[in-house]
């Protein structure tokens, strides 16, 4: 068996960088609220209205410290290339549709916007793309039903979202195609950032070494990563999915649920020491693009000391190089039936390895793991315990190494090992055939599904609908696996799209 190189995942986090830009027009500090149109009629041709909606920045603008700007309509903000934005003061966006900041040529970016410490900012249904990106240095930050797109890194920014230290909140935002990590905060900060329900496609246009969500350590607070889509480009093979550290000395806590992670160079790492992690629920699937086993690959990846602590379960792990990897002290719990670190395990795993060799799970710490009740290959389900040492890198394969206590395991019905209810007595789908949308129910408590192509991969997933309808449109004709799970099951049912 080839040996896990033991400096597989260090990923660069943070930039603390200033600049000092001067801006050409600063409002009057006066404590009033501003629009778009006072802009243009106080800035002495800084702002310009190019029509009734739309607006050009034609050099630096600073909103002050006293000062607000409030966009409450459907309007298109255009900024020149060597232009810059500088928020002190409270801006707030409510349109009722969307508000767009761009470029004002979209091959020249603009130099991106600065949320200045003790700044408040508010910003819903906005769109800013083609920028030099967003430093953010105050933590009274709300971002909702946005989209962050194209923008690439200066003497200010290294990712489309800087954050700062602090609890922001970032919810239904879109991130995509930039160049850097779409999100990242600094190796020696406090960032506790709440990420929720957002999509980050195809990040890291760069191809550098860094993941689209690239976080450093939390403080005494929790950062939390939950129900996020991360999907890669297969050809950026260097841009990995979510990485959490804390490499100086910080403390980090950071819970990461019900994710989606698909098509990076690995799907998530854990990399330092102070740290509690908290993985449940989610699908690492196909995070290989890299393709160097030594270089990344995993679908769970813990790196650091024994103060590196991890529980881990309900996750489903795919079509990586590397199902779960454990390196250096690093301590974790993947499922236990003792009481006092009882854990139910329901972590799944099929299809991860690289040379030929399956790799469920790679122990390359000399610390006992508890890995119990998982199932360890849920596309053939194994029934002997010869079969499951097999796929499980531990001390039966080098004696340094710590032993991974995996029975009793799971036969791949129920995660848990509870006994199986037939499927068909659990969940109703109709019609079946379906086409468009598809009705559910289920007898049981269920709260999330997954729907998986013939050839077992995920093509769709989400919160159990509470109207029970699921959009099934953009599938195409044929059968698929419908899976719903609980905290304590899993179910599953066949469904035919027409």
């Amino acid at each position: 068996m080839k040996s896990l190189a033991r400096s597989l995942f260090l990923v660069p986090l943070g930039f603390l960088l200033n600049v000092g830009a001067q801006a050409q027009y600063t409002t009057p500090n006066t404590g009033q609220t501003y629009s778009l149109d006072d802009l243009v009629t106080l800035s002495g041709g800084v702002f310009t209205a190019t029509s009734g909606t739309s607006y050009l920045q034609n050099a630096d603008l600073t909103l002050a410290a006293n000062d607000t700007l409030l966009i409450d309509q459907d309007v298109t903000w255009a900024v020149a290339s060597a232009a810059s934005i500088s928020i002190a003061g409270t801006f707030i966006a409510t349109p009722p549709v969307q508000a767009v900041l761009t470029a004002e040529n979209e091959a020249l970016h603009h130099q991106g916007i600065r949320f200045e410490q003790g700044s408040h900012v508010d910003l819903q249904r906005v769109a800013i793309t083609h920028g030099g990106g967003i430093k953010c240095l105050t933590a009274d930050l709300v971002l909702d039903h946005c989209t962050i797109s194209d923008q690439e890194s200066n003497a200010t920014t290294g990712a489309a979202l800087e954050l700062p230290s602090g609890k922001v909140f970032i919810s239904h935002v879109t991130f995509e195609g930039n160049e850097q990590a779409a999100i990242s905060s600094a190796a020696n900060g406090q960032a506790a950032p709440q990420i929720t329900d957002c999509t980050f496609l195809y990040n890291g246009t760069a191809n550098s070494n860094r993941p689209q969500i690239n976080l450093g350590p939390s403080g005494t607070d929790t950062t939390l990563i939950r129900n996020n889509t991360v999907i890669g480009d297969p050809a950026h093979t260097m841009v990995g999915g979510i990485a959490f550290s804390s490499l100086l000395g910080g403390e980090g806590h950071v819970v990461i649920d019900g994710n989606l992670v698909q098509d990076n160079r690995y799907g998530v790492t854990i990399t330092g020491n102070n740290i509690t992690a908290l993985i449940t629920n989610n699908f690492l699937t196909d995070n290989n693009t890299q393709g160097d086993p030594m270089l990344g690959g995993s679908g769970i990846n813990l790196y650091g000391g024994n103060t590196n602590v991890t529980m881990a379960y309900g996750n489903r792990i795919s079509g990586n190089l590397w199902g779960v990897t454990l390196q250096s002290a690093a301590i974790a719990n993947f499922g236990d039936t003792a009481i006092a670190t009882l854990n139910p395990g329901g972590n799944s795993f099929a299809n991860n390895g690289n040379g030929g060799v399956t790799y469920a799970l790679y122990n390359n710490t000399p610390n006992p793991l508890p890995a119990m009740n998982n199932c360890w290959d849920f596309e053939q389900p194994m029934t002997d315990p010869d079969s499951i040492a097999a796929v499980i890198f531990d001390a039966a394969d080098d004696a340094s190494l710590g032993e991974v206590f995996y029975l009793p395991f799971s036969t791949c019905d129920i995660p848990t090992g509870v006994a199986a209810q037939q499927a068909a007595d659990v969940l109703t789908a109709y019609p079946n055939p379906a086409h468009g949308v598809i009705h559910v129910t289920s007898m049981q408590a269920v709260e999330r599904y997954a729907l998986f192509n013939m050839r077992g991969q995920l093509v769709q997933f989400g919160h159990w609908p509470k109207d029970g309808r699921i959009s099934i449109g953009s599938l195409r004709t044929g059968l698929y696996l419908l899976k719903a799970s609980g905290k304590t099951a899993e179910y599953s049912t066949r469904i035919v799209v027409e």
